[in-house]
């Protein structure tokens, strides 16, 4: 028999995945099947994802929305798994001996009430504010009673670089990470990290959602994966969201009272957020001979061996300036990274270890990656990839480290831009709400 392990927890499957012998089995456990696509007033939905099938669709009679997660068309019929599991009680969950600061605790507490009442939550911190330190009490009282977790994030990074850190935190208890790239085959675990694609595969199976980035593409605005957040959750349960930079959508349900807030202005070190200095280029950005100012720079990042982060709006632009970085700086030691490069976990890995001094990057890496005592230049500051949500993460990825804490961020750009403006406004305001 099949390890039933793989395949109980709320998980929904196409039939067609499953042997007789397993239909059989899941369904004395309580497991569920409807069809994969239904009806509602003429409109035809699937069953996994939940969204709407377009009413021309006549010649796909298949579901286009989730086919990333295997097909599924209007013969098919799905099996939804039983959630009710019963977890093992330890004698202690948390092993993590350290501290607080006064704001995150105070955020903890936010953190807590909500949970007791099962209420949505809503944590809004600067970069480096220490939110992943702040649910940990949150994730032990879950634990506590005997409840399960999923940790998600839009970016498979972000899942890959928490999973060991929870892992050191709860020694004892079950946790998986599961995203498309995973070799790691599902199986039932207590906490769940995984990317919001995921969820789709689920159905009340969550006590407690975490979404970390909720702004982060390809989370924001997709209202396919918002529905994949509800559907996974129990009907008496709480999502949090964590940001340093929520949606207005999410503001206006804190505005509504429909989900509750924590504010934290300040980093963990106490130290201020970077400011930004803005350098006005009067050409094209081409690099080395047309912008004086930017090659000074380099210059002397080059030779004072100045860990660096350069951010691109396009690979493009980047592959382009990687070439001329190899041409005038020959002995540097560099790498790229984009959402298409294949080895980008580990040339950050790389970069982490201060195996290079430099990485170029597109806005793949502008948020969830933390690195020590790293400048951050930010080249094309003006180019419309570059939103002000973006600007404001990518100039937290500096300063991180209480050693370090007054790490340099540049933006260069031919405009100043609304975008520009208002990523450095909103830094300068968070700054001076600290010292209210």
């Amino acid at each position: 028999m099949t390890n039933l392990n793989e395949y109980l927890g709320g998980r929904i499957f196409n039939a067609k995945e499953l042997t007789p012998d397993l239909k059989k089995t899941l369904l004395d456990q309580g497991a569920t099947q409807t069809t994969a696509i239904y009806q509602i007033k003429g409109e035809r939905y699937c069953r996994r994802c939940l969204m709407k099938l377009p009413q021309n669709s006549g010649k796909y009679n298949y579901c286009r929305h989730c086919i990333n997660l295997g097909k599924i068309n209007s013969s098919d019929t799905l099996f939804i798994t039983g959630s009710d599991i019963v977890f093992p009680i330890q004698e202690k969950y948390l092993d993590w001996d350290g501290e607080l600061t006064d704001n995150q605790q105070r955020g903890v507490h936010e953190l807590l009430n909500a949970f007791n009442r099962h209420c949505d939550h809503l944590v809004w911190a600067v970069t480096g504010a220490g939110k992943t330190e702040m649910i940990f009490p949150l994730i032990e009282q879950a634990l506590i009673k005997q409840q399960r977790i999923a940790i998600c994030s839009p970016r498979v990074d972000v899942c890959i670089e928490l999973f060991p850190r929870l892992q050191k935190v709860f020694p004892k208890t079950t946790i998986g990470l599961f995203h498309g790239k995973s070799l790691e085959r599902y199986h039932l675990t207590q906490i769940a990290i995984m990317t919001v694609h995921q969820l789709i595969r689920f159905e009340k199976s969550f006590d407690v959602l975490i979404i970390d980035e909720v702004d982060s593409y390809p989370l924001a605005g997709n209202q396919m994966l918002h529905q994949a957040i509800k559907k996974s959750k129990k009907s008496i349960g709480m999502t949090v969201y964590l940001s340093a930079t929520p949606p207005r959508e999410l503001l206006q349900k804190v505005q509504k009272g429909q989900v509750t807030l924590s504010k934290l202005y300040q980093r963990f070190h106490g130290h201020p957020l970077p400011e930004p200095r803005c350098h006005l280029l009067f050409k094209e950005i081409n690099f080395l001979g047309i912008n004086p100012r930017l090659r000074l720079k380099l210059n002397r990042i080059v030779s004072s061996h100045q860990r660096l982060m350069i951010f691109f709006p396009s690979i493009p632009v980047m592959e382009k300036f990687a070439q001329k970085l190899k041409k005038y700086y020959p002995t540097l030691s560099f790498v790229s990274v984009s959402s298409l490069d294949k080895k980008r976990l580990e040339k950050v890995q790389q970069f982490r270890q201060h195996q290079v001094q430099v990485i170029l990057t597109t806005t793949i890496l502008e948020r969830g990656v933390t690195f020590k005592r790293v400048m951050v230049l930010v080249l094309n500051a003006d180019a419309k990839e570059f939103s002000k949500t973006s600007l404001i993460q990518i100039a937290g990825r500096a300063g991180r480290d209480k050693k370090y804490f007054d790490d340099e961020v540049h933006f260069y750009y031919r405009y100043y831009n609304r975008q520009i403006q208002q990523a450095c406004r909103e830094i300068t305001y968070l700054n001076q709400q600290v010292k209210k």
